[in-house]
C-alpha cells in the first residue's frame, strides 16, 4: 500500500512520514486490505492541520486534526481512525 503524503506551507519531514507509517500499520490490523491512503499536512496561524483519507474494506475513513506538535496531530489522526475502523469492524464481524 502506498500512502501519499501532502506539504502546504511546511517543510517535508520524513522523520514524521515514518511515524505516521508505523501508525497506520497498528490501524491496518483491524482492515482486510487498505486500498488507499492520503495524509496531508497544513501549516495554519502556527498550528499543524492534519487531514487523512483511508479507502479499505470497501469503506472510506476521515480524520482531521489540529496541534502545535506534528506528532501529536498524527496521534490524533491514529485514535479517530482507529476509532472508526473498529466500529466498522465490529459492525462487520456481527454479519
Amino acid at each position: 500500500m502506498k500512502i501519499n503524503y501532502t506539504w502546504k506551507h511546511m517543510d517535508r519531514s520524513i522523520p514524521a512520514e515514518e511515524y505516521s507509517d508505523e501508525k497506520i500499520d497498528r490501524v491496518s490490523k483491524f482492515l482486510h486490505k487498505i486500498v488507499s491512503c492520503d495524509i496531508s499536512f497544513e501549516m495554519i496561524h502556527g498550528e499543524v492541520h492534519a487531514n487523512m483519507n483511508l479507502h479499505g474494506d470497501g469503506s472510506f475513513f476521515n480524520a482531521h486534526n489540529t496541534n502545535k506538535d506534528i506528532y501529536a496531530c498524527i496521534d490524533g489522526l491514529e485514535d479517530k481512525i482507529q476509532a472508526q475502523v473498529s466500529k466498522h469492524h465490529d459492525k462487520m464481524s456481527k454479519h
